[in-house]
């Protein structure tokens, strides 16, 4: 059975620091389900491929609830 990618993109009202980014990154890269996170300190926006099978978009927006961080869909 083939996966399928999914892809979501978010914006961070405030990040406090460069080293926030790479924690962040960090952290959501070593979430199982998750292919790949990206993370821009300058506009906010995170690029997150994930895969819908091993984990709901609403979880990983509970990450971020968990941290601290409000978010926007984009």
């Amino acid at each position: 059975m083939e996966k399928t990618a999914k892809q979501i993109n978010l914006r961070v009202k405030e990040f406090s620091c460069t080293g926030c980014v790479t924690d962040l990154e960090t952290i959501l890269n070593n979430t199982v389900g998750i292919l790949k996170a990206k993370a821009d300190y300058a506009t906010g926006i995170i690029n997150i491929e994930y895969e819908p099978a091993e984990i709901e978009a609403n979880k990983i927006l509970s990450i971020f609830n968990k941290l601290g961080l409000q978010i926007k869909v984009m």
